[in-house]
């Protein structure tokens, strides 16, 4: 085997080191040439350094013990058993080595325990415990036992270190012998000396005589010893092939399993990377109040959503299917974000030109997507253009009918003259009025018996939701939708925004111009009752949302005006009051870790406000912290040295104790 894995000639000694030529060709020629333990440990060792030999050792000894089998039959011709030869099997043992001594202990009449014992001069080896344990499997192939066990119970090594799945578990180590257990349950096969063969009388050499009782009739038969040992070495030639590609396909299961894990790490990297550019909740913008729902088929997603405010007159608010799934749609949807950011035209039309031509430079055809851009004004007229993309549906309030708006247009980063196909189209919206943009998965997915749950379903339950607002109506569309698509595979991403202008308008804007008188003469607590009322017809307008948080702040409800604070802070607007009024809250329930980390929010956004600093180096005068308060005075005085706090500031500085 050595040989035939190293390409090496068969006249080629690969052991020059420990054995001469003449040594080596008697090995190879002669199978009753003797060499020494030390010799052939020696040899093992090398081999077993560049192949696993287990398995090769194994079968070895099942060869070994069906070659000799038959100078351990009687001369006579008479027939023995499984017992009666494992009885005569010490001698053979005795025969094959100088150094070990085998015990046989019977515990039943079809149970067995080997023990075998190494003169006190000897070492045990790794390689005897494996050949020895083949050795009694070939006992089992002699016999033809159908159901049998071979294990190693007990040994002088302190663990094994070639791994054969034929040794046991549960093994003794450290024991004072080696142990085998072999158990059987059929018995009924009996071997006998034949001087006859099988094919030819003159050709003599050796053959058994099988014998099995079944039945009350004798079936006997002729078993020549070298198609026994040809049989098992095909089978071991077999198996250790079967083995070799075992391990080569547990070789490629480990290797999946480590890119599986890269890939779910990559993919959780990508998915919250995603989550953070797709807003989880849009605000209500000017008296328009948004709902929307995002469903990913895998982790990432090729859909996205977005809002883009055109300072304080105009909302942008595109929907957009990616083509494919995965990673690379995501990575588009990270590219749209930056262009839809970084082109608010104030034509949508004119904005999918320049996206068009981006994408082309930038992605190279590689991948497209359609979208529907929606640009919303603060008269409530809206301009919107499509993209390839599913057409938006209007609701009426006056009518109580929904309708598919027109529109076409072809896909952005496929063609480079889609510009030419982008066209403007214009909607008013008037109160109660709802818009509803939408992708391609929400209408193709199919129930059970694959039909698709289509534009006119939708429209259906779009007019039934008349007297609901957006966020029920968004809410019952997708309950209807999962009902009707029970029992199948999402196939493809889904998203749904809807849009509606509230017909309550008329009574937040006069709420909210109350709160804000109240609010100007500093009769705060008055402020929050007017406020209150405002936030819950548009509980998501930030504005309301600032003003309402800073009117409890200010009455001194401080643990609403964080809960109200917190709320808006998630809009990531950047407002440094928010930030500021948020930390001052926390300061007085003595929050101080939270009021800092605010403060210095609001610091990072406005660096220049000294009323902020005062605060921090009051907090830090708190604490006891000397070395950050000293930092923020030197702030303050960089800013405006003659500002009045800071003498009384070095002074209580002074005061505190040395860190």
């Amino acid at each position: 085997m050595y040989q035939r894995e190293n390409h090496l000639s068969r006249h080629t000694n690969p052991f020059p080191e420990i054995l001469d030529d003449t040594v080596y060709n008697r090995i190879l020629k002669d199978p009753n040439y003797w060499i020494s333990q030390d010799l052939e440990d020696k040899i093992i060792q090398i081999i077993s350094q560049s192949l696993d030999i287990s398995g090769i050792l194994y079968h070895l000894g099942t060869e070994s013990l069906i070659t000799n089998a038959y100078d351990l039959l009687p001369l006579d011709d008479s027939r023995i058993d499984l017992t009666e030869m494992i009885e005569r099997l010490p001698i053979l043992i005795n025969r094959l080595t100088r150094t070990v001594y085998l015990n046989v202990k019977a515990i039943s009449n079809q149970k067995v325990i080997f023990i075998f014992k190494y003169l006190p001069d000897y070492q045990d080896k790794w390689y005897d415990a494996v050949f020895f344990q083949g050795m009694l499997n070939g006992l089992a192939v002699l016999f033809e036992l159908k159901e049998f066990s071979i294990r190693m119970t007990k040994t002088k090594l302190f663990g094994i270190h070639v791994s054969h799945k034929e040794l046991g578990e549960d093994i003794l180590f450290g024991a004072d012998s080696n142990e085998y257990e072999m158990e059987w349950l059929e018995d009924n096969l009996f071997l006998s000396r034949s001087r006859l063969t099988k094919d030819d009388l003159t050709n003599r050499h050796r053959v058994m005589v099988t014998s099995r009782m079944d039945s009350q009739l004798e079936e006997i038969s002729i078993v020549d010893v070298k198609d026994v040992v040809g049989k098992s070495r095909e089978l071991a030639i077999e198996n250790r092939d079967l083995e070799a590609a075992v391990e080569v396909l547990k070789s490629f299961k480990q290797e999946l399993e480590k890119k599986q894990l890269s890939m779910a790490k990559d993919l959780r990297l990508a998915k919250n990377i995603q989550k953070g550019l797709i807003p989880e909740i849009i605000p209500d913008w000017n008296g328009i109040q948004f709902w929307t729902a995002f469903a990913p088929m895998q982790e990432v997603s090729g859909d996205y959503y977005d809002y883009f405010p055109y300072n304080m007159d105009k909302l942008g608010v595109a929907v957009c299917d990616v083509s494919g799934h995965g990673v690379p749609a995501a990575f588009i949807t990270a590219l749209s974000k930056l262009l839809f950011s970084n082109f608010k035209k104030p034509k949508p039309s004119e904005t999918f030109k320049l996206i068009n031509r981006e994408l082309l430079d930038l992605v190279k055809q590689q991948g497209y997507t359609t979208c529907v851009y929606v640009l919303i004004h603060d008269d409530y007229k809206v301009l919107y253009s499509v993209a390839g993309h599913p057409r938006p549906i209007l609701f009426r309030a006056k009518t109580n009918k929904a309708e598919i708006c027109e529109g076409d247009g072809t896909f952005l980063g496929m063609f480079p003259d889609a510009g030419d196909t982008f066209l403007d189209f214009q909607i008013q919206l008037e109160p109660g009025d709802k818009l509803f943009l939408y992708t391609d998965g929400l209408t193709e997915a199919e129930s059970d018996k694959g039909l698709a749950f289509g534009e006119e379903r939708l429209i259906q339950i779009i007019e039934s939701c008349a007297e609901k607002s957006i966020q029920e109506t968004v809410e019952t569309i997708l309950t209807i939708h999962k009902e009707y698509t029970m029992g199948t595979d999402p196939m493809d991403d889904i998203t749904l925004l809807g849009l509606q202008l509230s017909p309550r308008l008329p009574e937040f804007n006069l709420i909210k111009t109350k709160g804000d008188d109240a609010y100007q003469k500093k009769e705060f607590k008055e402020a929050v009752g007017f406020y209150e009322q405002a936030h819950q017809i548009l509980p998501r307008e930030l504005d309301t949302q600032l003003s309402y948080g800073k009117a409890l702040a200010y009455s001194r409800n401080f643990e609403k005006a964080i809960s109200m604070l917190e709320s808006y802070n998630k809009f990531k607007t950047n407002h440094f009051k928010s930030h500021s009024v948020l930390g001052y809250c926390y300061y007085q329930m003595e929050m101080f870790e939270k009021a800092e980390v605010e403060w210095k929010k609001a610091h990072s956004i406005n660096d220049s406000n000294l009323s902020n600093l005062y605060n921090l180096a009051q907090l830090y005068r708190k604490l006891n912290e000397k070395k950050k308060m000293k930092d923020v005075i030197e702030k303050m005085k960089r800013i405006e040295e003659s500002y009045l706090h800071i003498l009384p500031l070095e002074k209580k500085w002074e005061s505190l104790p040395d860190e």
